[in-house]
């Protein structure tokens, strides 16, 4: 970060020796004529110097991570003039605001660590606000300025729940870092969730900062909550991407047994919760024998489908939607069935390479093939190798006994949503559709804008299904 008067240019470096230890410095160069460095002195400096500091930033985008211990400060709740809260969450690279009452959402956009912008939408370049947080110090912000329309309105900060970091280890031995929300209401005892990971590596936050927004409701309403790094993420060991469903399973049980010996939570009422691939990840650990008193799931196609089935619903969607033809998307199915079925069974590889090599004559189906059976790596690590496709969920929500809420939404592009619910019929678990809402619970007008850079607001009954199930 850095800021230049004449001659003189001055700012602030992060030199980072690993996810977890980081050095902050001073700099101030003076340049000649030529624009080249005459003079370079530099000097000791802290966290808040970087982050604060004005001018622009000159990080590489990949580098670009918000400090979680620093930005923590800033999350949380804090109330407005007419009573609605807004609620701070953090992802890897930027905060979300939400107003409790409206349900909009917003991804913030960065000028410095307290001065941010943001648009109509989720994710937008445009600009029709401006926030303002007050300096955190060693504690929390105080207070939020929003500014819109030329109208200013202060929001003053009102957490219900106290946030505190934990590690905690894994069956094999694999070190987890997390938060925990615990909630400050003068119980004694907590009911208490795990929240479980969407797909790929994601942090304790989760992706779009997710999991800290259902995690903050849940602590609201009562629950003390965990949320951790997936392995390999963050401040946790490990490697999430060799982690197949049982392995991630038995990590989100982990968070169960280390949640039982916290002081507050009542070990015999702790759950989980998730989005996306928690539904699998959820049914793999009950049916790897942990114990969950109830769970909740938004979006979850693992409720109901296997990866096959859900994959190739995926599929179909993004190239309806993609304004692909029915005679190509049919042969890019058919090809991806075929390789579905060859990592079931090798000798099926002859249907495989027929369907793969017909497909390759079509220039519009190169993006959404698989591998032929000679160009398939079984030890590459790749998803479909790591994660059974053909894990069948239904049987576990079958015969689960504990509470059960999965809520669906009916502009999915991941979820066959009335397959989903038609399937769970007769089960005792509770089924329930959001109206115009896509795969996290945004609003959306159709399925083909369903992305977040489409939505500006979450689903209203979203929300309720959460503090019913919490309460």
């Amino acid at each position: 970060m850095s800021e230049r008067t004449g001659q003189i240019v001055r700012g602030v470096y992060r030199l980072r020796f690993s996810p977890n230890l980081v050095d902050f410095g001073t700099f101030e160069v003076t340049l000649n004529a030529e624009g080249k460095f005459q003079i370079d002195t530099s000097g000791s400096a802290t966290i808040e110097d970087f982050e604060e500091i004005a001018g622009p930033d000159l990080l590489d985008a990949a580098d670009d991570t918000l400090d979680s211990d620093y930005y923590g400060r800033l999350t949380g709740r804090y109330t407005l003039p007419d009573g609605c809260k807004v609620v701070v969450t953090r992802s890897v690279v930027r905060l979300f605001i939400r107003n409790s009452c409206t349900q909009s959402w917003r991804g913030l956009v960065r000028d410095n660590a307290l001065y941010w912008r943001a648009g109509e939408k989720v994710l937008s370049d445009a600009v029709s606000m401006h926030i303002r947080f007050a300096p955190p110090g060693s504690k929390s912000s105080p207070s939020i300025v929003l500014t819109s329309g030329g109208r200013e309105v202060s929001a003053q900060r009102s957490d219900v729940y106290r946030r505190e970091s934990v590690t905690f280890s894994a069956s094999d031995g694999s070190t987890f870092a997390g938060t925990v929300y615990i909630p400050e209401d003068g119980n004694a005892l907590h009911p208490a969730m795990v929240m479980i990971h969407g797909s790929g590596p994601q942090d304790r936050d989760g992706y779009a900062s997710i999991m800290a927004v259902m995690a903050d409701e849940l602590a609201a309403s009562g629950r003390v909550v965990l949320t951790y790094d997936k392995r390999g993420v963050g401040g946790s060991a490990g490697d999430w991407s060799r982690a197949g469903f049982d392995v991630l399973g038995g990590d989100a049980g982990t968070g169960i047994a280390f949640l039982a010996t916290l002081p507050q939570v009542d070990p015999s009422r702790i759950g989980f919760d998730g989005s996306s691939q928690a539904g699998w990840v959820a049914a793999a650990a009950i049916a790897g024998g942990v114990t969950a008193h109830d769970v909740f799931l938004l979006g979850a196609a693992g409720t109901a489908l296997t990866v096959e089935e859900q994959n190739l619903y995926n599929t179909e969607v993004l190239m309806r939607c993609a304004g692909i033809g029915a005679d190509d998307i049919a042969l890019a199915l058919s090809q991806q069935r075929a390789f579905f079925a060859f990592l079931a069974d090798p000798s099926k590889a002859t249907a495989l390479d027929d369907l793969t090599r017909a497909a390759a004559t079509r220039p519009a189906l190169a993006d959404w093939l698989f591998p032929d059976s000679s160009s398939t790596d079984r030890s590459a690590g790749a998803w479909y190798v790591v994660l059974d496709p053909r894990f069948d969920p239904l049987p576990v929500w079958r015969g689960y006994n504990g509470r059960a809420l999965f809520v669906f939404n009916a502009y999915d592009d991941s979820t066959p949503t009335t397959k989903a619910i038609g399937r769970l019929k007769g089960m005792s678990v509770e089924s329930r559709l959001l109206e115009d809402s896509q795969h996290l619970g945004l609003r959306a007008a159709d399925v083909c804008h369903a992305e977040p850079g489409d939505a500006d607001s979450f689903a209203p009954d979203f929300f309720k299904a959460l503090d019913d199930f919490a309460r």
